[in-house]
């Protein structure tokens, strides 16, 4: 069973590092998990939704270096066991498109790869990924947390976690694959 909100609710002063037993969470703004994530973004990628789509390493890692070269806004998450990636999540603070003033987090990339998704490991990790992302919010003064669920993978699965750990549906995410259609 998974964790109540409480669990993922994280005093002000964490450093956003975790350790349960060999799984540890890290947060990271080096050039080198940009790299060391690339496993993951191209797994991610092949199983979701936008397989079909041309994967562009370049443009991941432009995407990615913002969490180097602008901290304060951006921030990756990995989840590692012995050194082996077991997922990332990457997230932004900024102001609603019309707002200003109030910061709101994104999460871009929430990702637990297959082999650990139905682990004790895969769930913890999940967890604390989201109790680090959530913290980070908090220190930013971040008035909420927005998931946006479109990867395709395990939809039903992240909705009942999300849920779980205290978020709630605000609407939804909608596709019409255009290339399937006959046109007249």
């Amino acid at each position: 069973m998974l964790e109540s909100r409480s669990m993922l609710d994280v005093p002000p002063a964490s450093k956003y590092l975790y350790k349960q037993g060999k799984l540890r969470i890290r947060a990271s703004a080096r050039r080198e998990d940009i790299d060391y994530t690339r496993i993951l973004s191209v797994e991610a990628h092949e199983e979701g939704r936008f397989r079909d789509y041309r994967f562009s390493h370049k443009k991941r890692d432009a995407f990615l270096m913002n969490a180097v070269t602008n901290p304060q806004f951006w921030h990756l998450i990995i989840a590692e066991v012995d050194a082996t990636p077991v997922g990332f999540l990457y997230c932004v603070a900024n102001e609603y498109i019309v707002g200003v003033e109030d910061l709101m987090t994104t999460v871009y990339a929430y990702y637990v790869r297959k082999q650990f998704r139905e682990t004790m490991i895969g769930g913890k990790a999940a967890i604390l990924m989201m109790r680090a992302c959530i913290g980070w919010s908090r220190k930013k003064n971040c008035r909420e947390v927005m998931v946006h669920a479109t990867s395709g993978i395990d939809a039903l699965r992240t909705d009942r976690f999300l849920k779980r750990t205290g978020f709630s549906t605000i609407g939804g995410n909608y596709a019409l694959l255009l290339n399937r259609l006959k046109t007249t």
